[in-house]
């Protein structure tokens, strides 16, 4: 059985992280296999992703038993990876089963959006061995939760419970066992898989897009987003529905 199982419930595909007996640290196997997966999901029928974990944890980050041989190679792989998991055509979900750290946390941070049982740590702890976040925390946590708290989390290296995560926007959702954080993400993107994706794609390259520019820049880049929408099929259909008193029939075009 691979590094990274696919299952489907519903309209959602599943990876799960398998590593259970690290509690499904990162390797470079476990990229690679986890690349391969998004290349099936990203073509197929499914609506959204969730990726979870095997056993008691989402993952602690890289497997310091097992190094990777170049640093850079392994951090461009990563980056490579979170930048396809911020940027995926389809909505991700992930469910944070029990601990998510270091490069755990980094690559829930790289989903749309993060559910948890309430008890599960998450944290950036690099700094307690001398590191500092580098599979995108330095970059992902801020635009989340605001520069004060994400430097908080970074610089003393604790981590806090996903009940703590949830009012400051670290997580969406919370439950109380982890045997039912996958049927609560499946729940929680439901409402979202109903809609055709090309409004959600331009929505996303918007928010995306405007957090690293100017007011003025980022407004115009919104209007390019909805001028180019509303030349879709999606939006036409959308419209017509909406006269005609009828569900839309999406094409995702």
């Amino acid at each position: 059985m691979g590094t990274v199982i696919r299952e489907n419930l519903g309209n959602c595909a599943i990876l799960t992280l398998n590593r259970p007996n690290v509690l499904n640290a990162i390797t470079s196997e476990l990229l690679d296999q986890l690349d391969a997966e998004l290349d099936l999901i990203e073509s197929d029928s499914s609506r959204a992703l969730i990726l979870t974990g095997a056993g008691r944890g989402f993952c602690p980050g890289t497997d310091l038993r097992e190094p990777p041989s170049d640093l850079k190679t392994r951090i461009d792989h990563v980056h490579a990876l979170i930048e396809r998991l911020v940027n995926f055509p389809k909505l991700s979900v992930a469910a944070i089963n029990g601990m998510a750290l270091g490069g755990g946390l980094e690559l829930a941070l790289a989903c749309s959006f993060r559910v948890a049982v309430a008890d599960a740590k998450l944290g950036l702890p690099e700094i307690k061995i001398g590191l500092m976040p580098s599979y995108g925390g330095t970059q992902l946590l801020p635009r989340l939760i605001g520069a004060a708290r994400a430097q908080e989390m970074m610089l003393s290296g604790e981590p806090i419970s996903a009940e703590e995560a949830l009012p400051i926007g670290l997580v969406n959702r919370t439950c109380a066992t982890g045997s039912d954080v996958v049927q609560l993400a499946h729940n929680f993107i439901q409402p979202m898989c109903s809609k055709s994706f090309v409004p959600q794609q331009a929505i996303r390259r918007a928010l995306n897009a405007g957090a690293n520019m100017p007011l003025k820049q980022a407004l115009a880049h919104e209007f390019g987003e909805v001028n180019a929408l509303s030349k879709s099929e999606d939006c036409i259909e959308g419209v017509m529905s909406f006269i005609e008193k009828r569900d839309p029939l999406w094409k995702d075009s």
